[in-house]
Formats: structure tokens, C-alpha cells, sequence
């Protein structure tokens, strides 16, 4: 396979899975570590991309938030891992925040299998996942509706939780880091999350490994106002590190674990 080609395919495999790492590039492609960092160098040049140790990530803009439909396909193994370890955090009886986005969305429909829940969103694509069933009671904190992510923004979906108190709350994000914080692209979403965050009893932050030290526009949170962080099996020794010294409880799904 000629270098071009490899990079090509490099560049695809990030924009599916937001992160790659030299070892497992260089194990698919037949090829040498150094190999692997050499397109991953002259890919920094020319794409845009950001090198990372070990690795690369895909970078993205934090002006824009992107379409669910977009996000839905980046990173679904590691969605569905994350989901399968996410659910073994739950019991029966529990009351539920759920943020909007896609890992929480994937989250959803691992919930079925749970019997005797009260779950609150502003997501109406998981309302219409969960609506049917029996076994879980779904409350939609309401507010403006924001176009092709379907998501509930703004003063009265805010107003609502206001007045709840849960057992749990799963917040999204579209970036994390020791530096940053935790960290949006969406500036109407600041509010509505910090409000989870304040309403729950234990606050759980649900982001797989590509948006480690991703720059989003606005921070919401301190990564130590969360009390578990669920990730996938990317995710660095430094970051578990950090976790460890901010007593957070790190959860790491294996991206291949079987059901």
C-alpha cells in the first residue's frame, strides 16, 4: 500500500472514531511504528490534525456543535462499551438525569433492560426511544427546541430542574481534560448542565477517549465535580493518574468486550 493511500485511510479511521494510536495503525497496516508517526507528522502538516502521545486525535471546531446524525456514527463501539459499563452503575428505583447527545442517546437503549425507572432529559430523541416502555417513567424538562441536534434548551427546561432532585445524573460533553475543565461548544447548554449537575446526588460524566484535551468554547464544569467518569479503553495513563489523585471513580470499557 502505497503512503498515500494509508493516510487517506488513517484520516477516515479518525473521523469514525475521533482518535488512533500508533500501535494498533501500525498492527492493521503491516507497517512500523515509525512508519505510523512519519504520516501522522506530515498529516499534522497538512490536515489539520493533532498529534498526540502515542497517537492522534481529529480536531474539531469548538464554534460548532455538530448534528446528532453526525455524531450518532463517531465512535459507536466505544458508545456501546461505554453504555454497557454505564448500566452496571444503575439499580432498580433510581431516578435519572440524562443530558442530551449521542453516548447518552446509545446509553437509552441499554436502559430498557431496566425495570422501575424515573428518568428526566431534554433529549427528545431519548424520550421517543424510551416512551413505550412500561417500566420507565420519562419526564421532558422542556424549553426551545435546537434544530437537527434535539436537544431543550433555554430558561424553562432550566426553571423545571430547578425543583427536582434525582439519584444520578449522566452529563455529556464535547471535551475534557486537567487544564480545560469540562467543556461545551454550545453556550444555551451551560445553564441546563450545570443545573444536572446541582440537582443529583452523584454526577456521572459519560466521554470517550477522542475528546481528551479537545478545546471546546465554554467550560461548565471541573472534572472533580463529577464523581464517576465512564470512558473507553484509549484513554491514557496520565489521565488515569489524574483520576486517582481527584479520588474520581474512572470506569474504562473495553471498546471489543463482548456482551
Amino acid at each position: 500500500m502505497i503512503s498515500a493511500e494509508r493516510r487517506r485511510l488513517i484520516h477516515q479511521k479518525l473521523e469514525m472514531e475521533g482518535i488512533v494510536k500508533i500501535s494498533d495503525l501500525a498492527e492493521e497496516f503491516g507497517v512500523s511504528a515509525m512508519t505510523i508517526r512519519r504520516d501522522l507528522d506530515q498529516m499534522e502538516q497538512e490536515t489539520g490534525i493533532q498529534r498526540t502521545h502515542g497517537g492522534a486525535i481529529l480536531t474539531h471546531s469548538p464554534l460548532r456543535e455538530s448534528p446528532l446524525m453526525e455524531k450518532v456514527i463517531r465512535n459507536d463501539k466505544a458508545k456501546q462499551a461505554m453504555s454497557k459499563k454505564a448500566f452496571s452503575l444503575l439499580n432498580p428505583g433510581e431516578s435519572i438525569i440524562l443530558d442530551a447527545g449521542s453516548t447518552n442517546l446509545t446509553f437509552a437503549k441499554e436502559l430498557k433492560r431496566l425495570n422501575d425507572l424515573l428518568l428526566v432529559t431534554n433529549d427528545i430523541k431519548i424520550a421517543l426511544e424510551l416512551g413505550d416502555e412500561e417500566s420507565i417513567r420519562v419526564i421532558l424538562t422542556g424549553g426551545e427546541l435546537k434544530p437537527h441536534v434535539y436537544s431543550l434548551e433555554g430558561f424553562f427546561g432550566e426553571s423545571m430542574l430547578q425543583d427536582l432532585h434525582v439519584d444520578t445524573a449522566f452529563l455529556g460533553c464535547d471535551g475534557f481534560g486537567e487544564i480545560g475543565g469540562v467543556q461545551t461548544n454550545s453556550l444555551p447548554k451551560v445553564k441546563m448542565k450545570q443545573a444536572m449537575l446541582e440537582r443529583a446526588h452523584r454526577r456521572i460524566l459519560m466521554a470517550d477517549a477522542s475528546k481528551m484535551n479537545q478545546r471546546g468554547l465554554v467550560r461548565f464544569a471541573a472534572l472533580e465535580q463529577f464523581h464517576v467518569i465512564v470512558t473507553d479503553d484509549r484513554i491514557t495513563d496520565e489521565f488515569r493518574e489524574m483520576c486517582r489523585d481527584l479520588n474520581i471513580d474512572l470506569v474504562v470499557a473495553e471498546r471489543d468486550e463482548k456482551r
